[in-house]
């Protein structure tokens, strides 16, 4: 009893030391038992909040066991470090043990500023940057608390001595941001977190991917004589955040249902759900994919849309990842010559990305319509694990597409959608969704959308 009375009395005075209230070294119990404790607390709360922030879908996660575990390890040795610089054997304890009983603090500001609901989480990007600037702050000044907690006796040179201390407990803020870092987390995953779903790199999986990406091109239909066809290639290529494939799934059903792609559709799709049924959206799949079809359409009269939806950076890149592969990201440099080599003249491409309109200068020309979720220097919402949809394709696809026929007239409206939406949730800056219309193609959407809606209606164009 005894035992546990004094973890929770450290955990206690641990939140007095984040919060900068009044509190001693002697409101502490310091042990081996007690830094046990402490740990596993911490553990546990990591653990809770890696579970929220999965979403619907949960996982059990071994990040916040191997996260706590180092950086335990580097308490310890930091605290070695100043007992043998202050003389004070007592810090090589205390120190760990301060510091990691303050940590529940510190881990429940972290859930709020990266609270799922938008990609840039609960507040929105700016003032997330912001508040992740405070938080370093915050930890500077929690373990300089800290340091000045179980330095004894406080003379000579308290100041000197405790800033010196917190100088050296924040080279472990570095080895924090390092383990948030996408790669770090995907290097501790384990069996347990990808159980309910087959591996991209297991036998099985290599084993139906020879195949999918040649069934679904075997399976595309013919253009037809006389006629203006329209084939849906949708490509998702973040394989960690299901939104990215809901999105692409309602896309596709919905222009297989209004706009007679049906059987002239395809979806290339990195995620864990359908590694066994869809082809994996790679490069050179993609690639594989637009030349095929660019063989088989009546290239001065069928016009492609390809929908594009993943993260972005700044660079203009794609993100396309599906752990444990190593597949290369997709530029618009890149994408421009794929799709010339493909022989496709006709081409509506959405782009649904942060930064994403940077991808309008390289692909522009006279027969293509551009639409993109965001402007080139702006960010774009709604991703995460228990999105529905995002900002953009719950507005262009679930609603402006699903009843319009124009294609310009669609994004106005979804563009005016998504606008109010961020008006709403105070999101900062906005994500700024572009259009470009090339002159051809401007001349060719109303006779397409003509044609589309004379055959949705029951009569032949």
């Amino acid at each position: 009893m005894q035992l546990w009375l004094d973890f929770w009395r450290n955990i206690r005075s641990g939140l007095r030391v984040a919060l900068g209230l009044p509190t001693s070294l002697l409101a502490f119990r310091i042990s081996v038992r007690q830094l046990f404790l402490v740990y596993c607390f911490n553990v546990a709360i990591g653990a809770m909040l890696d579970y929220v922030r999965a979403g619907p879908d949960p996982v059990l996660s071994t990040y916040a066991v191997v996260y706590e575990g180092f950086m335990g390890a580097v308490l310890l040795l930091m605290g070695a470090l100043l007992s043998a610089a202050y003389r004070q054997p007592h810090l090589k304890l205390a120190i760990p043990v301060i510091v990691l009983a303050s940590e529940p603090v510190l881990s429940l500001l972290s859930l709020i500023l990266t609270l799922p609901g938008t990609q840039g989480g609960l507040l929105g990007y700016s003032i997330q940057l912001a508040g992740f600037w405070a938080f370093i702050v915050w930890l500077a000044f929690v373990y300089w608390r800290a340091m000045a907690t179980a330095l004894m006796p406080r003379r000579p040179r308290f100041w000197v001595r405790s800033l010196g201390g917190a100088m050296l407990l924040l080279i472990g803020v570095p080895i924090a941001i390092w383990a948030h870092q996408p790669w770090w987390r995907e290097s501790l995953r384990t069996p347990v977190e990808d159980a309910r779903y087959v591996s991209p790199a297991s036998e099985a999986a290599l084993t139906a991917q020879q195949t999918l990406l040649g069934d679904a091109l075997d399976e595309l239909e013919d253009e037809r004589p006389r006629m203006t066809d329209l084939y849906f290639v949708g490509f998702a290529p973040y394989a960690r955040e299901d939104v990215f494939r809901k999105d692409m799934e309602v896309a596709r059903d919905l222009f297989d249902d209004r706009f007679d792609t049906d059987g002239r559709s395809l979806l290339l799709i990195n995620n864990p759900r359908t590694v066994l049924d869809e082809p994996l959206a790679t490069v050179s799949n993609l690639r594989t994919a637009l030349k095929e079809i660019g063989s088989a359409i009546d290239t001065d009269d069928d016009v492609v849309m390809l929908y594009l939806e993943s993260h972005g950076s700044r660079d203009g890149r794609l993100a396309v990842e599906f752990w444990p592969l190593q597949l290369d990201p997709l530029t618009p440099q890149l994408l421009r010559g794929m799709l010339d080599d493909s022989g496709i003249k006709w081409r509506i491409i959405v782009v649904s990305a942060c930064y994403s309109g940077s991808f309008i200068e390289p692909l522009k020309d006279e027969h293509t319509l551009i639409m993109t979720a965001s402007a080139f220097d702006r960010t774009s919402f709604g991703c995460g694990s228990e999105s529905e949809a995002t900002y953009f394709g719950d507005a262009l696809f679930q609603h402006a597409l699903r009843f319009d026929d124009s294609f310009v007239s669609a994004f106005a409206k979804a563009r005016e959608r998504i606008a109010e939406r961020e008006r709403a949730e105070g999101v900062s800056p906005p994500s700024d969704p572009q259009i470009f219309v090339g002159d051809a193609m401007a001349a060719k959407l109303p006779q397409l959308e003509t044609a589309l809606r004379a055959r949705r209606t029951g009569n032949t164009i």
